[in-house]
């Protein structure tokens, strides 16, 4: 049974300063890239091809205007990703607006009805700059990519074609079911 679904939004507030730190030349400090690299989320998306070095990595060439030469290709979209963001600061603070009203205090007690014989207790919602995919499972953690975020024509917030609610609503049940 689920006692709580909370939201983990440390790695977004922390891009939105370095990304509007790049936009207006300020030089970031390298501890900042490693305390990023170090944070929860960014922690559970590491892999073999994208690690904390990786994200030092990427954050410190844009910092410096520079390609990213021998990167792999998780290395490489998110600096792509990055950059496409850094150019456009006004773009991650709309798509950061949904994210932080984003309210999943009534999710629990429907996802318990849902799925009534699960043993998890405790989900915790990283929403947070990633690479490849838009969404990634890991234990009681659903992670879900900062950079997926898009409006449709009524300016409303999605993510693969769903509302973002319904996306993460979507994503827990998959969780759940595992």
């Amino acid at each position: 049974m689920i006692n709580t679904i909370k939201t983990n939004l440390e790695v977004v507030e922390s891009m939105l300063y370095y990304w509007s730190a790049v936009v207006d030349k300020e030089k970031v400090n390298e501890s900042f890239f490693v305390d990023v690299a170090n944070m929860e989320a960014m922690k559970l998306a590491k892999s073999e091809n994208f690690n904390e070095e990786s994200i030092r990595k990427v954050l410190s060439s844009i910092q410096n205007r520079e390609l990213l030469s021998a990167a792999t290709k998780e290395e490489k979209r998110f600096w792509s990703y990055n950059m496409w963001i850094a150019e456009d600061v006004s773009l991650a603070s709309k798509m950061a607006q949904p994210v932080k009203l984003l309210n999943v205090d009534d999710l629990a007690e429907s996802l318990n009805t849902k799925f009534p014989n699960s043993n998890v207790e405790n989900i915790t919602i990283h929403i947070t700059p990633l690479h490849l995919q838009p969404y990634y499972i890991k234990d009681n953690n659903l992670l879900i990519n900062f950079f997926s975020i898009y409006f449709n024509e009524n300016d409303e917030a999605m993510i693969d074609g769903k509302l973002f609610r319904d996306y993460i609503i979507e994503k827990l049940e998959e969780l759940l079911s595992k």
